[in-house]
C-alpha cells in the first residue's frame, strides 16, 4: 500500500502538468462557451485518457491501478444518459471546514477555500473505495480554463451513462468572468446517481447540508 501512495504522489504533479496543458486555453482571448459543453469536452478528454496505453504507461506501472483503468476504459462516455448540477451555497461549504462568515479572513481567501472544498467532495467520495480507486481518481483527472460571462458561484456537474461510471465536473469561477473546471470519475460504487432526488437524498443523509440538485437538459 506504501508503495501505491508514493508511486501515487510522485506522478501527481506531473499529471496535473499534464491535464492543465492539453486542457487549458492559451493565448489573449477566449470564447464564452457553457458549462454543459465545457464539461461534455473534458468527459471526451477523461475517456481518451483511460484508453489509451502511452499515456496510462507515462503515470503509472502499478498493475493493479492499471487493471482499475481498463474498467474505465470499457465503459462508454460517448452521450450522457442524464446530467446533474450540484451545488452548496458558501455558508455550507465553509461549514464543512468547521468556520463561518464571521471568521476573520480575507474575501479572497475565504473564496480560495469555497473552492478548494468543493473540490474535494469527489475525492472524499472515492476514498471511500480504498486507496487504489483514490489513486486512480487522480491518474485520470483533466482540467481546462475557459471564459463565461453568465459565470456566478461554483457547482459540479454530474455526467452519468448508461454503461460507466459517472464523471463529476467541478467548475469554479474566478476573475474576469473565467472558469476553471476539473474533471474526476466517481468510483464509490454505492454512490446513487438515478435522479436528482436519489443524489440530495444521498448527499443529505450524512449531514444536514443545504443542496441544490437539479437536471441539466442537453444542449441541442
Amino acid at each position: 500500500m506504501k508503495r501505491i501512495i508514493g508511486r501515487f504522489i510522485a506522478v501527481l504533479t506531473l499529471v496535473s502538468l499534464l491535464g492543465l496543458s492539453a486542457c487549458g486555453n492559451s493565448g489573449g482571448s477566449f470564447e464564452a462557451t457553457s458549462f454543459y459543453s465545457e464539461g461534455l469536452e473534458i468527459v471526451r478528454l477523461m475517456s481518451e485518457m483511460v484508453q489509451s496505453e502511452e499515456y496510462i504507461d507515462l503515470v503509472t506501472g502499478d498493475t493493479g491501478l492499471k487493471a482499475i483503468v481498463q474498467e474505465l476504459a470499457d465503459g462508454d462516455y460517448s452521450s450522457p444518459k442524464a446530467v446533474y448540477a450540484i451545488s452548496f451555497s458558501d455558508e455550507t461549504l465553509l461549514a464543512m471546514t468547521g468556520l463561518d462568515a464571521s471568521d476573520s479572513m480575507s474575501e479572497d481567501l475565504k473564496s480560495l477555500i469555497l473552492q478548494r472544498t468543493l473540490g474535494s467532495l469527489v475525492t472524499q467520495l472515492n476514498g471511500r473505495s480504498g486507496v487504489e480507486h483514490l489513486a486512480v481518481s487522480g491518474l485520470c483527472t483533466a482540467s481546462k480554463t475557459f471564459v463565461n460571462e453568465n459565470a456566478d458561484g461554483n457547482v459540479i456537474y454530474l455526467y452519468t451513462f448508461d454503461n460507466a461510471v459517472p464523471i463529476a465536473v467541478t467548475f469554479t469561477a474566478g476573475e474576469n468572468k473565467a472558469v476553471s473546471a476539473s474533471g474526476v470519475f466517481v468510483l464509490y460504487d454505492m454512490f446513487p446517481c438515478g435522479s436528482a432526488d436519489e443524489i440530495k437524498s444521498f448527499i443529505t443523509a450524512y449531514e444536514d447540508f443545504a443542496v441544490e440538485v437539479t437536471e441539466i437538459q442537453a444542449e441541442k
